[in-house]
């Protein structure tokens, strides 16, 4: 066997596509370095990377002090390999590849976790997917037995799919007929039109009733392709321990074979100004809104500057809609997609509909007026922004989910680590710039440079005029 080795030293939570910034740490080229950056310098000694026989890489970033182990399994491709008409596929697929494998019943698997505190998960997103677990350091190969074979040998049981499927619809009416749900999907179709995220990560209304378990069966067999695998560990284990745990992963997994894969190319979002209204009846007369622009991708140089000009944005769209007008529950921006994004503005159970665009506009005028005024609370919106990036590295799985970003999105395990001097790097005039590219042109309302998607009660779309 052979094992190669590189050593080295916001958003609203009802709309279910639109990502806060402050969590974003993917882009498909690396932004700048940065000057000095004593966060890559003090973190960079904790990782290694490896590679199984068949080629998988793996990633460890040792986690000091702690006795907390984290394994997480990506894997890439995401929607752009799932048809609309089968939406939610993946999803449904990880879901039930931990229901119980050939040498784990969901009963056993259930007990091990209780008694040893640990837990197997999945999810999928927009451009991957993960499978992780989580464990006391002195369980991990106990666990990690479990979660191999759920990996590779899931049982995919007709009473657990059927079952699985029932809830899944369930849940899918009970959004549907739910404003902010709806809003989610009305905002995937209208936004995401001919586009490779057309497809959901969640089931559809074309989806919910089209999926079989041979669909599961089959999609499982694509997920196992060395090609699009990689691995991410975090805990503290000693070089020794490392190299144990290599083995034992190339001993589950290195018969894996790498099949024909291509990351998916992903073109640009394409946007129209056509208002967009859904009627949804639970909504009475309460408007939820999204108000869809252009904005910067991740790789340029434009994208934390923006993001950081959307602070400003944020703090005045409150002060004027929710201080000023009491017009709703609450507002804010984010970014909607992944590899690719567009710009997003949020309105949460607005309760005033007459003159809202208006507000917002307004609000989104009220900028300061000179690169000075900017830097009075430039350094304030920094620490904001740096904070709530890395508040969740406080953990082994927030620090798995640093270096999976960076992974996905910047194609290197540590690139994460120069987002502090990044973000310390933007100037007063770089922030004044990004808001004159991206916002200031939304101002204008002929032609508008803004998509609404407005929900509400039935009849009283009117209301709102956007």
């Amino acid at each position: 066997m052979k094992i190669g080795r590189n050593i080295f030293r916001g958003a609203l939570a009802f709309s279910l596509l639109v990502t806060g910034f402050l969590t974003s740490c993917g882009t498909a080229t690396p932004l700048s370095k940065g000057a000095g950056s004593a966060y890559y310098e003090n973190n960079i000694g904790d990782f290694f990377e490896a590679k199984l026989s068949n080629g998988i890489p793996v990633v460890f970033k040792r986690n000091s002090g702690s006795q907390i182990a984290v394994v997480r399994l990506l894997i890439e491709g995401g929607v752009p390999f799932v048809k609309y008409e089968k939406g939610g596929l993946e999803g449904i697929t990880l879901d039930l590849m931990i229901h119980g494998s050939q040498k784990y019943s969901y009963q056993k698997i259930q007990r091990i976790e209780y008694e040893k505190s640990c837990s197997i998960s999945a999810s999928a997103s927009k451009d991957y997917s993960v499978v992780g677990m989580n464990c006391i350091k002195r369980d991990f190969f106990d666990v990690l037995d479990v979660y191999a074979d759920s990996i590779l040998n899931p049982l995919f049981l007709d009473k657990d799919f059927n079952q699985n499927m029932k809830i899944i619809r369930e849940n899918f009416v009970s959004n549907f007929a739910d404003p902010s749900g709806r809003l989610g999907y009305a905002i995937s179709s209208s936004v995401f039109k001919n586009h490779p995220y057309a497809s959901t990560t969640s089931v559809n209304e074309k989806s919910v009733n089209n999926i079989v378990l041979s669909d599961v069966k089959n999609h499982h067999k694509g997920l196992l392709n060395a090609s699009r695998m990689k691995f991410v560990i975090v805990g503290n284990f000693s070089t020794d321990e490392e190299s144990s745990i290599l083995l034992k992963l190339n001993e589950y997994f290195g018969g894996i074979e790498s099949g024909e894969y291509v990351r998916p190319e992903i073109p640009e979002i394409q946007l129209d100004n056509r208002t967009v209204y859904v009627e949804c009846e639970s909504a009475g007369e309460i408007g939820y809104i999204e108000g869809i622009f252009k904005c910067p991708e991740r790789a340029s140089e434009d994208y934390i500057p923006f993001v950081l000009a959307s602070m400003y944005v944020d703090d005045s769209l409150f002060k004027i809609l929710r201080e000023k007008n009491s017009a709703l529950y609450s507002v804010g921006t984010g970014v909607v997609g992944a590899r690719k994004l567009v710009g997003a503005v949020s309105l949460y159970k607005v309760s005033k509909s007459e003159c809202v665009k208006d507000m917002v506009l307004e609000a989104i005028s009220d900028f300061p007026s000179s690169e000075k005024e900017v830097k009075a609370r430039l350094d304030a919106y920094k620490n904001k922004y740096i904070t709530s990036i890395f508040e969740s590295s406080q953990n082994a799985s927030g620090i798995a989910g640093q270096v999976i970003g960076s992974l996905v999105y910047r194609d290197s395990a540590t690139e994460y680590l120069y987002r502090t001097s990044q973000v310390h790097d933007v100037s007063a005039a770089d922030v004044f710039a990004a808001y004159e590219k991206y916002f200031a042109p939304l101002v204008k309302k002929s032609p508008s440079q803004i998509k609404w998607i407005v929900l509400t009660g039935k009849g009283n779309t009117e209301k709102f005029e956007f």
